[in-house]
Order: structure tokens, then C-alpha cells, then sequence
């Protein structure tokens, strides 16, 4: 009995230990993203962080992203720039998104032979945020669940609609 007891008490703190909250920060400036390590939402500013033994310095002005000088994005609507490590190699990942009121869209970047490659392109109709665990994209769209796991050489779809 104590041995079942144990490992329902184990199983329960290891289902409780994904769970995902948005922080003071993500409510108070509205943030869409959940999950990210750093990151900076608005119209204009500058992130810095460092990855590959380098520091960069992402910066959005008028909806441009611009890293290290050099434009990455232009867009429209509410945008987000942060870092995650989606690869497990411990360096940090761009992850730039946007929210319009059509939806959501995000690109994964990461920093190969000296410039920004992207890794994945998400675009979600009717979406309204994204969570971030891990390897692991997740945007709930109507009663969908899409998601998009880092595995190995690049990032593999699911749809609870499949």
C-alpha cells in the first residue's frame, strides 16, 4: 500500500511540475507568449542576450525587428521578440511573433554559419497566444491543439485535429 501510495504521490508532483503560468510580467504587459526565457513585447525597444559566445541586440522599431543592425522582420500588429533554447545545446534560439486581429503567427531562428536561419514558420488563424515548454510550441486555435516539437534536426507538427 505504501509503495502504490508513493508512486501515485510521484506520478501527481511529476504532472503538476509542466504546468505553465503566465508571470506578473506577461499579464501586466499583455503578453501573447508564454514560456519564452527573455523576451520584449511592444512597438519599440531592445533585448540583449547572449548565445554562440557572442552578445546581440534585437531591437523592434515600427513593427521592423532588427538584429544587430541588420532587419530580420517587418510586420504589422503586436510583436514579441524573445529567446528560448528549443535545441537543447544550451544557445538560445530567436523567437520572433505577432498577433493581429486575424491570429497569430511566430518564427523560430537559429544563429548557423554567422547569420539568423529559421527553423520553423507558425501561422494560426483565430489563435490568440502561444506556450512555450520545453521543445515544445503550443497555440490552441477554436477547439484545436497544434503543436511543434524540436526533435533532433528540426520541428515535426501535430494537430489534435489529425
Amino acid at each position: 500500500m505504501r509503495k502504490l501510495f508513493i508512486t501515485v504521490f510521484l506520478f501527481l508532483c511529476w504532472g503538476l511540475s509542466f504546468a505553465q503560468t503566465r508571470t506578473y510580467a506577461d499579464n501586466a504587459s499583455n503578453s501573447f507568449v508564454f514560456g519564452l526565457e527573455s523576451y520584449l513585447y511592444g512597438d519599440a525597444g531592445a533585448l540583449h542576450f547572449s548565445a554562440f559566445g557572442r552578445e546581440f541586440v534585437v531591437s523592434i522599431s515600427s513593427g521592423n525587428i532588427l538584429v544587430d543592425g541588420a532587419m530580420l522582420s517587418e510586420g504589422v500588429g503586436d510583436t514579441i521578440v524573445g529567446v528560448h533554447d528549443f535545441t537543447g545545446d544550451k544557445e538560445a534560439e530567436l523567437v520572433l511573433a505577432r498577433r493581429t486581429d486575424s491570429g497569430i503567427s511566430a518564427t523560430v531562428f537559429a544563429f548557423k554559419g554567422g547569420s539568423w536561419k529559421s527553423l520553423v514558420q507558425i501561422s494560426q488563424p483565430g489563435a490568440s497566444e502561444i506556450r512555450i515548454f520545453r521543445q515544445v510550441i503550443s497555440v490552441r486555435s477554436g477547439e484545436a491543439l497544434h503543436s511543434w516539437t524540436w526533435r533532433g534536426g528540426g520541428f515535426d507538427y501535430k494537430s489534435s485535429l489529425q
